[in-house]
């Protein structure tokens, strides 16, 4: 590939074969902060997106929850292309990298609503008191004619600014060092040899530094790669290591896995992800958790369900209690049996009811009506009953 690259610049360029190598070693050194950069980017905006997509956007009638078609379009099938999943991850990515996402509410052929995402629209004009204009919307291959006013779109955005080409440039900064360990690195694990030549054995003439060169390149290299050779001694060489430093190599791999660490640890900063579980670790993440969910999937959240809404149902549905809610409960694992203890106290207490635990631990809630009875235990009531059940008893309830 690299072969056919050059070929296609160097009648171009016009570039000497050592500036083309000096081209390529520059491609590979971006190619290679490309990578980590988008390594760790990745996987910071797949943690959002696998958390969002877990979410339920529950939808209310009259203050009571339904499922109806509502329901289906946001957690089942947004559009005819695309389940749930795949829709809140592609959403989640274009917020994280370009700030913004724009969804456009379209008509299946069926009759059913969808919703899409505009991978391209230009840049609306700002009005104090009139709506915002979309025009240019583009959807895959096709770009819409229409002009698409506030209303007809949900827009959401990430941070007041974006945050994505600060984090580029603080990769392109911090990389020089990363760069720099890498090449200290294979430095250090590469073949690198110092000969000493005594006086005797050298010549003067031009015959011995060709037969020097000639056994260089013929028996010391292939000796250096090979898994296994003979290099025949003469007197007068005496051959030294230069990478070896008091019995090992100058530098360690694990110093550019420091580096890398903390590329990750500022991307997940700027993306409102404690390191510590953008890294993967599973120590002491609890209070690390909570936080992320407080400062980073929360606030997405709401703006979901309040751009949802305010465009989807407008104050008269909203205020007659017609709306969306998302649920961000069910990001984390719960697991019923563990947590037994507590879901007694929960029923017992009144608060919630048992098809509410159902729901909460993703099972399908129970069609009888004393699933949704709510229970109090009998050793728990309020003042007044506990002191005239005392003075029943004859006893002093002061």
């Amino acid at each position: 590939m690299g072969i056919k690259w050059f070929d296609f610049i160097r009648p171009k360029t016009g570039k000497t074969r050592l500036e083309e190598v000096d081209i390529c070693a520059e491609i590979q050194q971006c190619a290679q902060e490309f990578r980590v950069r988008e390594l760790c980017f990745n996987i910071c905006v797949n943690m959002i997106a696998n958390a969002i997509s877990r979410c339920e956007v529950r939808t209310f009638r009259n203050r009571k929850e339904i499922r109806e078609k509502e329901y289906y379009l946001w957690n089942v099938e947004p559009n005819i292309n695309q389940n749930s999943t795949a829709f809140w991850h592609k959403l989640v990515y274009k917020l994280c990298t370009e700030n913004e996402v724009l969804l456009i509410s379209t008509r299946r052929r069926d009759g059913l609503d969808a919703l899409v995402i505009a991978d391209d629209w230009q840049a609306p004009k700002e009005y104090p008191a009139a709506q915002r204009e979309y025009k240019g919307v583009k959807v895959g291959e096709v770009t819409y004619d229409k002009t698409f006013r506030e209303n007809d779109v949900i827009h959401l955005t990430l941070n007041h600014v974006n945050v994505k080409p600060v984090i580029d440039a603080m990769y392109q900064s911090y990389f020089k060092l990363y760069d720099a360990a890498v090449r200290a690195q294979l430095w250090g694990k590469g073949q690198h040899w110092k000969v000493h030549i005594d006086q005797m054995a050298q010549g003067d003439d031009d015959q011995w530094q060709s037969d020097f060169n000639k056994y260089i390149q013929d028996q010391v290299k292939p000796f250096l790669d090979s898994n296994g050779a003979v290099l025949p001694e003469f007197d007068g060489y005496t051959f030294t290591n230069a990478a070896q430093k008091d019995g090992r190599t100058n530098e360690d791999s694990r110093d550019i896995r420091a580096l890398v660490d903390d590329i990750m640890d500022f991307t997940a900063s700027a993306l409102q992800i404690p390191p510590v579980l953008a890294k993967g670790k599973v120590e002491a993440t609890g209070d690390a958790t909570k936080r992320w969910m407080t400062g980073g999937i929360d606030p997405i959240c709401d703006q979901l369900q309040e751009e949802i809404t305010r465009k989807r149902y407008g104050y008269s549905e909203w205020a007659k209690g017609n709306y969306v809610r998302v649920d961000s409960s069910s990001i984390q694992h719960f697991d019923l049996f563990a947590n037994a203890p507590n879901v007694e106290k929960l029923v017992g207490s009144g608060a919630f009811t048992i098809n509410d635990i159902l729901r909460e631990a993703n099972k399908e809630p129970i069609n009888e009506p004393w699933a949704d009875t709510h229970f109090m235990t009998l050793n728990i009531g309020d003042i007044a009953s506990a002191r005239s059940m005392e003075a029943q008893k004859g006893g002093n309830a002061e």
